[in-house]
């Protein structure tokens, strides 16, 4: 597995990352929150894309000029079983103070 910012660019960087790069592989550059899976003779490899733990409408992303975007907030939560990486799992906010999890909301405001 390859963890960086960015490999591949555009709207299918996930899925380009991973073919190309013949691993799994982790970037953040879209801030998109996703996974995307990819299997060959060698087996199942996953192109994920972490998000951003910042709000997707803050000032660091003024250079995006109100453009809509495709971002999400959140993180991937990658978990490995005899040295294999599992299926990717996302943590996604879901409203302020408010995250969902393998299909449950969870109040994170007190944390």
């Amino acid at each position: 597995m390859i963890v960086k910012h960015r490999y591949k660019g555009g709207i299918h960087a996930t899925h380009n990352n991973t073919v190309t790069a013949g691993v799994s592989i982790v970037t953040g550059h879209l801030h998109s929150l996703k996974v995307t899976p990819f299997s060959d003779y060698n087996g199942n490899r996953y192109g994920v894309d972490t998000g951003t733990l910042a709000e997707t409408d803050g000032p660091q992303f003024t250079y995006g000029e109100l453009n809509p975007n495709n971002h999400r907030s959140g993180f991937a939560v990658l978990t490995f079983f005899n040295g294999k990486l599992l299926w990717p799992e996302l943590v996604h906010k879901f409203d302020e103070g408010q995250v969902e999890f393998r299909g449950e909301v969870i109040d994170v405001s007190l944390f």
